[in-house]
């Protein structure tokens, strides 16, 4: 029998996932120092179930990997993670952005990362590259559950989901200059954070499948702050649907 899809789902704090765990069946949890990792079951209509363990990182690169690593190692050899999914809100660095408008990474990059003259600016030096992708059937089916939830009005007051490169680095962009810098040396930048592209190379050099999914609270100037706080308290109501979205298509999920 297979055994159901396993997600391991994080974001950097509870408002991005949704901080009510009511839709978790025999909820369970595990405390590594301050990280709290809690582990359940969802269970879809139609019966079908997916094991989730979730936990909320903090914010930054080196808390999203710690959290990645945790969420990793701590599966049962015989149930261990097929996909880590990285969600929560972003700093919109397309101008056609606006807020609720959903990004589904298909690239992302560090944009603080820089050891030239040893590589080139943004190279990810274990790797060997500057731009991390998503596997392909991965990135398309949840690119294919969004699109039909949005399409058939799941997704009420969310806009119409896009890809984009997505770039992370340690630093809370609220200054149009700074994001005007980074646009030039990342021309496709489609939305900035705080975490994606750190969970990313972890889950790469695991060998683990891994997206990244990030709702547009604010537009990277100055106004970012108080939009973003603002942004968050709304966002708690709704984070839940884009998951629910998802694992509503773990049949068609492209298990190993």
């Amino acid at each position: 029998m297979t055994r159901p899809l396993h997600l391991g789902l994080l974001g950097a704090m509870p408002e991005e996932i949704g901080s009510d765990l009511a839709h978790l069946e025999e909820p369970s949890q595990e405390t590594f120092g301050d990280l709290v990792i809690h582990r359940g079951r969802w269970t879809g209509d139609d019966g079908a179930a997916v094991q989730i363990t979730l936990a909320w990182s903090g914010w930054g690169k080196v808390c999203a990997a710690r959290t990645a690593t945790r969420v990793l190692a701590s599966a049962p050899a015989d149930d261990p993670i097929d996909l880590i999914l990285f969600t929560g809100v972003a700093g919109g660095a397309d101008p056609s952005l606006q807020q609720w408008d959903v990004v589904l990474a298909d690239a992302v990059v560090q944009h603080d990362l820089d050891v030239r003259p040893i590589l080139p600016r943004f190279v990810v030096p274990p790797l060997d590259r500057a731009v991390l992708n998503p596997q392909q059937a991965w990135f398309e089916w949840a690119r294919k559950a969004l699109d039909q939830s949005h399409l058939a009005g799941e997704l009420p007051g969310f806009g119409r989901p896009r890809p984009g490169l997505i770039g992370t680095g340690d630093q809370f962009i609220g200054d149009a200059s700074v994001l005007m810098s980074l646009c030039d040396a990342l021309p496709d930048l489609t939305a900035v954070e705080m975490e994606g592209a750190a969970v990313a190379q972890v889950a790469e050099q695991e060998g683990v499948p891994w997206l990244v999914l990030r709702v547009i609270s604010d537009g990277a100037d100055a106004e970012a702050a108080q939009s973003f706080n603002d942004f968050v308290k709304a966002y708690d109501q709704r984070a839940w649907s884009l998951i629910a979205t998802l694992l509503r298509q773990q049949a068609s999920a492209p298990r190993p």
